[in-house]
């Protein structure tokens, strides 16, 4: 998730405090239901989280999270400086000011 512009500055002006450093900030974005879904099943089977839940349970607590989520999702935007945005698991990369 982008932190927002706002925190974004701050952690940038505090990396910077410390060195010669720059943030590059890397998103994945994943929009393509087939791939959305094979990583659920995914995180549904083998995460701890959903250990003591049926498959059904499991992924209605998942699918919730990933709506309450993306009611809150802010996508990178240029003003945030230098980043990597990752589409459907690298099947299209996009960068701004990345030297």
């Amino acid at each position: 998730m982008s932190p927002g512009t706002q925190a974004s500055d701050v952690l940038d002006r505090e990396v910077r405090a410390h060195g010669h450093y720059s943030l590059i900030w890397v998103e994945a974005v994943c929009d393509d239901e087939e791939v959305v879904r094979f990583n659920m099943l995914t995180k549904v089977k083998y995460s701890p989280d959903f250990k003591e839940m049926s498959a059904d349970q499991a992924m209605s607590d998942l699918t919730a999270r990933i709506q309450k989520y993306s009611e809150i999702y802010e996508t990178i935007q240029d003003s945030e400086g230098a980043f990597i945005k990752l589409f459907n698991l690298s099947s299209k990369i996009g960068t701004e000011a990345v030297a």
